[in-house]
């Protein structure tokens, strides 16, 4: 049986972390070896980890971020296998053995999402794995989805190879990481179940969109000299893409940004959006194109343009 080590990033959650570690503990098959990195907490993790559960803490005094805590963690794991989370989420109690199982002949494990708010599940499938068909098309799938920090088994070896995380992303780095560890066509197994959970908190470092979505623009000025030519048009979609989301959110001099740097990688065709943007946005560029949608939005109320749309 592979043996595996469990990575978790921490960072003042408290009684969250035993609620994570308890659901790694929780099933007949157990890691074999389980890494807590402290990222400058001022609640410190000890007070929380079940006496029962062995795990060593690897503490920074400085706030470094989870892409270097997880390279530090990646630096000190022992096994074959790693799986990085965050303190604040947690899996199933049959997630190891079936993690374990489907290791064998490969070099990464893809498992589905399920993320909660307030108990209430918001998605139960957030990856969107059952829209992955060819195993040729795991780097588009990468670029085009968010394969999330609890999604991913793999090799050490392999992230080694990899480098692991890119340390200049602050935010997205889950995001670049697994497009770089695509981009490296590993052997690989899905898994379509919901092994892990994730609680969508207002405090979560995902729910500051601005930034997130300004390190994912970064990250893609990153990919554009790693990858190969034919993903160009992949990342000009996701750049479309994030330029609509800050929009929609505002930061219109970002959205600008982000939609020049689509048509820098190639015309992007917005496969997410209706005919009429896309039109528009092929005639008169994306920015036209939002700015319409946006007064559309305000003239119209949702039930209106509901009946319209069908």
């Amino acid at each position: 049986m592979p043996q595996l080590t469990i990575g978790i990033t921490y960072f003042n959650e408290g009684e969250l972390l035993t609620r994570c570690l308890k659901s790694f503990w929780s099933g007949k098959v157990k890691p074999s070896e389980i890494l807590i990195y402290d990222d400058a907490s001022t609640l410190r993790p000890e007070a929380f980890i079940p006496s029962e559960i062995p795990a060593r803490v690897i503490r920074s005094e400085v706030n470094q971020g989870p892409a270097r805590g997880r390279n530090l963690i990646l630096k000190e794991a022992k096994d074959e296998w790693i799986h990085f989370h965050d303190s604040d989420d947690w899996v199933s109690e049959t997630w190891c053995e079936k993690i374990t199982a489907a290791a064998s002949g490969c070099d990464l494990v893809l498992t589905e999402v399920v993320s909660y708010r307030d108990g209430q599940v918001l998605s139960p499938a957030v990856v969107g794995l059952k829209e992955f068909f060819s195993p040729e098309e795991l780097l588009r799938f990468a670029i085009h989805h968010f394969i999330l920090v609890p999604a991913g088994t793999f090799k050490v070896e392999l992230a080694r190879n990899l480098r692991g995380y890119r340390e200049s992303l602050w935010q997205s780095e889950d995001w670049d990481f697994y497009v770089r560890l695509a981009s490296l066509r590993p052997a690989f197994k899905v898994i379509p179940e919901s092994l892990s959970a994730i609680e969508v908190r207002n405090e979560s470092r995902s729910q500051k969109k601005a930034e997130t979505l300004t390190c994912l623009l970064q990250a893609i000025l990153l990919l554009q000299e790693e990858l190969p030519p034919e993903n160009r048009a992949d990342l000009s979609e996701k750049a479309a893409w994030a330029g609509s989301q800050l929009f929609q959110i505002g930061e219109k001099s970002l959205a600008r940004d982000a939609f020049q740097l689509a048509q820098s990688l190639g015309p992007a065709r917005y496969p997410e959006q209706k005919m009429v943007y896309r039109w528009l946005a092929s005639r008169y560029g994306q920015e036209a194109a939002e700015w319409i949608s946006l007064t559309y939005r305000k003239l119209l109320p949702k039930k209106i343009r509901e009946k319209f749309s069908g």
